[in-house]
């Protein structure tokens, strides 16, 4: 058995979706809009444009003295501060490593935007960190998980991936061997697509699949 295990950050470990709507609400909040301009912020979210067309909208919408690049650049800044591991996370990845278990985090964006996610010590809980858009690839290319798993000096056969998305996380890692466990949040597997081994609600659930099989 390869106690070995690769988890994505967004909305894996860390609640990243809510931690956008903690900005709208605080936005709303600073800038008085109400409950009809905080419900504008959240359906805005949902449109299918560009950031740059959004966070126009927003500016027009509202009137504010900012460009849409500077309102963007609020938003970078604040979102990663607003984000928050899951209930028992932190907790449950201590008990894996103390389990004989070998932990990466593989997550597609820069160290700059990533890291500030990564609080309350999470990072000294991976054997390996891996910011995917430093390197020379990303989920879900092949290349990167078997750059993780060079790092962590152990292989990817036998070894399990934990994520939220389909088509970076469990197809990616399905494609070099890996066992899979998606955290759906509530999602229904759509037909189709790629099928993960195991499906959690949250990644709270994962933990248990992980140290049965270890």
């Amino acid at each position: 058995m390869n106690r070995f295990v690769i988890f994505d950050l967004d909305d894996t470990l860390v609640d990243s979706t809510g931690a956008v709507d903690r900005w709208f609400v605080e936005l709303a909040e600073q800038r008085s809009l109400g409950a009809e301009g905080l419900q504008f912020l959240r359906e805005e979210q949902q449109r299918p444009v560009s950031p740059q067309e959004s966070f126009q909208a927003i500016v027009d919408r509202f009137g504010f003295t900012e460009s849409h690049e500077e309102l963007r650049s609020i938003f970078l800044e604040r979102v990663p501060l607003l984000s928050l591991a899951f209930d028992g996370a932190l907790d449950s990845l201590r008990t894996l490593r103390g389990r004989g278990w070998r932990t990466a985090l593989l997550t597609n964006g820069t160290e700059l935007d990533q890291q500030p996610k990564m609080r309350d010590g999470m990072a000294d809980l991976f054997d390996v960190v891996c910011f995917a858009d430093d390197e020379v690839a990303r989920k879900p290319e092949p290349e990167v998980f078997r750059l993780v798993a060079e790092r962590a000096d152990t292989v990817l056969d036998g070894a399990w991936m934990v994520g939220d998305s389909l088509e970076h996380d469990i197809a990616g890692a399905a494609a070099v061997g890996m066992s899979t466990i998606w955290v759906s949040g509530g999602r229904p597997l759509p037909p189709g697509g790629p099928v993960p081994g195991r499906v959690v609600t949250t990644v709270a659930e994962a933990f248990p699949i992980l140290l049965a099989a270890g």
